[in-house]
């Protein structure tokens, strides 16, 4: 999802609503200071809004990589294993500009963990 610096805010989110509106996991639009600007249908049902940090919602932050995908300019996938034993394979995807795509697919079921423990 390419987006052209000249394209206003809302422009970004109505793109960001025609691709990841439906995605059957948590999907969010963020600025590289961690501003919520768009959610998707489920994180809407989650009852998390716009205009709040992403880190200021539930769970643990420490394996937060959207620093490192802001300095690289590359999406950064991080397994991790939560502190309710759900395992997400999480990506946060640098878009032009200053947007940033935050998402995390439950593999709890897929995952082998011991190796996603380890790696931590």
């Amino acid at each position: 999802m390419e987006i052209s610096k000249n394209k206003s805010r809302e422009e970004v989110i109505e793109a960001f609503s025609l691709m990841w509106g439906n995605y059957p996991a948590p999907v969010m639009l963020i600025t590289y200071k961690h501003d919520i600007i768009a959610v998707n249908e489920i994180y809407q049902q989650y009852g998390v809004s716009t205009g709040q940090k992403c880190s200021s919602l539930p769970g643990n932050h420490k394996g937060c990589r959207a620093g490192e995908a802001k300095m690289s300019g590359k999406p950064v996938r991080c397994v991790a294993q939560a502190e309710n034993s759900v395992v997400y394979d999480g990506y946060w995807i640098p878009v032009e500009g200053e947007y940033l795509i935050h998402f995390g697919n439950d593999i709890t079921q897929y995952a082998d963990i011991e190796k996603v423990n380890a790696s931590d």
